[in-house]
C-alpha cells in the first residue's frame, strides 16, 4: 500500500491566515492560502507551519472545498519567541527555535509520523527557508523552497534597500541545499541562477494563480474615493520599495499640468509596513494632490475585487516583484495594468494588450503614461477583456497540479 503524502509547509514570519496589505502579510500569504486549499481538495493533507503571535494561538482549518477525497489544510502556530507580533528583522533569532518546535507542534495538529507517512516539506521565504531544512531532516523528507523575494535582487534594484549580508548568505545557502527551488516566472529562474549560482536541473518555473471565483469582471464596484476624472488605484503595503511614492509624484505631476478639473483622482488601499515606512500625508501635500488623493485600510478579497472593477487604471511601480498578484487580480476583474517593467511584472501584464509596462520609475514617465490614458480612456478600457481573459489563464488548480507532481517525484525519491 502506497504510504499517505502530506505537504508540510513552513510560512515562519506571517500566517496565511494573516490580512493581506496589512504589516508583513501580502501576495505570499495569498500564494500560500490558495495553494495549501488547492492540494487538500486534490486529496493532499496540509500543514502550515507558522510562527505563533498575539493573534494565532491555536490550530486552524482552512475552508477546503468540499468535494470528494479532500484532505484537511490546518494553519498550525509554532511557539519560537513570544507570542506577540515581532519586527520581522528580529526573527532571525527564533529560527531555531522554530524549527526545534515544529516536529512537537506537527504532531500535536495530527500529522504522521516515523515510517507511516511520506512528507514534503515547502518554505516560503529565507526565514522559512532555514527553518525548513532543519525540519526536513527531522523528517527525512525532501525540501522545496520558494524565494517570493530575493535579497540580492532588491539591493541590486533600489537604492534604499538595505536587506542584510545574513540573508543573503542564507539565500545562498538555501539555493545549494534544497531539493526543489521554485520560480514564479523564467526571470526569477534566471535570478536565481545569476544571483545564487543555483543549478538549473533543481529549479522548477510554476506560475501562480488567481481565484476567478471572487476576481472576475462580473460583481459589484465600489470607489472609495471621489467619482470624477481617471479613477487610478495603488493597492498593496505602503512601503518604499512598492512605489506609492512614485505614484503620487505622477498623478501630481498630470493634475498640475492639467487645465480645469484635475484629471485624476489618485486612491491607495493599504497598510504601512516595516522600517521603510513613507509618511503619506507629506508626500500628497508636496505633489499638490490634496483632495485627489485618498487612502484606506486593507478590505477583504471580496471588496478589494469591487475596488479593482471601479478603477480605471492599476498600477504597480515596485522596484521589484517576483510576480505581482496585485496585477494579476485586478486584470482578472478586466481592469487594465500600468506596471513597472521588471521581474514578474513584465510576465504579468501582455504589454500593450492587457495594461503597459513602464521602463524605469521616473514619476514623469509615469505621468506621461498617466496623460496617454486619460487623452485615450476607450482604448484603455478596451483592453479589459482581454486583460480578463489572460487572468483567466492563471488557476490555481493548474499551479497545484505542478506543485503535487514535483512534490510526488521528490517523495519517492526517499
Amino acid at each position: 500500500m502506497t504510504r499517505p503524502f502530506g505537504v508540510v509547509m513552513v510560512s515562519l514570519h506571517t500566517s496565511p491566515l494573516a490580512q493581506p496589505g496589512q504589516g508583513d502579510a501580502g501576495g505570499m500569504n495569498v500564494y500560500v492560502r490558495q495553494l495549501a486549499i488547492t492540494l487538500a481538495a486534490a486529496g493532499h493533507p496540509v500543514w502550515v507551519l507558522t510562527r505563533r503571535d498575539r493573534t494565532g494561538q491555536r490550530v486552524e482549518d482552512l475552508t477546503v472545498p468540499d468535494v470528494p477525497g479532500a484532505a484537511r489544510a490546518r494553519v498550525v502556530p509554532v511557539p519560537a519567541g513570544p507570542a506577540a507580533d515581532v519586527p520581522k528583522e528580529e526573527l532571525p533569532r527564533w529560527v531555531d527555535d522554530f524549527a526545534a518546535a515544529a516536529p512537537g507542534a506537527l504532531t500535536a495538529a495530527g500529522g504522521c509520523h516515523g515510517d507511516d507517512c511520506r512528507w514534503v516539506v515547502h518554505s516560503h521565504y529565507w526565514l522559512s527557508g532555514l527553518a525548513g531544512m532543519a525540519v526536513a531532516g527531522d523528517l527525512n523528507a525532501p525540501i522545496v523552497h520558494t524565494m517570493h523575494t530575493m535579497a540580492a535582487v532588491k539591493n541590486a534594484r533600489d537604492a534604499r534597500s538595505s536587506e542584510s549580508e545574513e540573508r543573503e548568505a542564507a539565500e545562498q545557502q538555501i539555493a545549494a541545499a534544497a531539493d526543489l527551488l521554485v520560480a514564479n516566472t523564467p526571470a526569477e529562474r534566471d535570478e536565481l541562477r545569476g544571483h545564487y549560482g543555483a543549478d538549473p536541473a533543481r529549479i522548477r518555473v510554476v506560475p501562480p494563480g488567481v481565484d476567478t471565483s471572487v476576481f472576475h469582471p462580473d460583481g459589484g464596484a465600489h470607489w472609495p474615493g471621489r467619482p470624477d476624472g481617471l479613477k487610478v488605484l495603488f493597492a498593496g503595503r505602503i512601503q518604499g520599495h512598492k512605489g506609492p511614492q512614485v505614484a503620487i509624484r505622477a498623478a501630481g505631476l498630470v493634475n498640475r499640468r492639467a487645465s480645469g478639473v484635475p484629471p485624476v483622482q489618485l486612491h491607495l488601499t493599504g497598510a504601512h509596513s516595516g522600517a521603510d515606512e513613507l509618511d503619506l500625508p507629506a508626500l500628497v501635500s508636496a505633489a499638490g494632490l490634496e483632495g485627489q488623493c485618498a487612502d484606506s485600510g486593507p478590505v477583504s478579497a471580496q471588496e478589494l475585487a469591487e475596488v479593482y472593477r471601479a478603477a480605471d487604471v492599476v498600477v504597480v511601480p515596485s522596484f521589484s516583484e517576483s510576480f505581482g498578484l496585485v496585477a494579476l487580480e485586478a486584470q482578472a476583474c478586466g481592469t487594465p495594468v500600468l506596471a513597472h517593467r521588471v521581474g514578474g511584472l513584465a510576465y504579468a501584464v501582455a504589454d500593450g494588450e492587457t495594461g503597459r509596462l513602464v521602463d524605469g520609475l521616473d514619476p514623469e514617465t509615469w505621468a506621461q503614461e498617466l496623460e496617454r490614458i486619460v487623452a485615450d480612456l476607450p482604448a484603455w478600457r478596451r483592453m479589459g477583456q482581454a486583460a480578463a481573459r489572460r487572468a483567466g489563464t492563471f488557476g490555481w488548480d493548474a499551479m497545484a497540479a505542478h506543485m503535487s507532481e514535483a512534490y510526488e517525484v521528490l517523495s519517492a525519491d526517499r
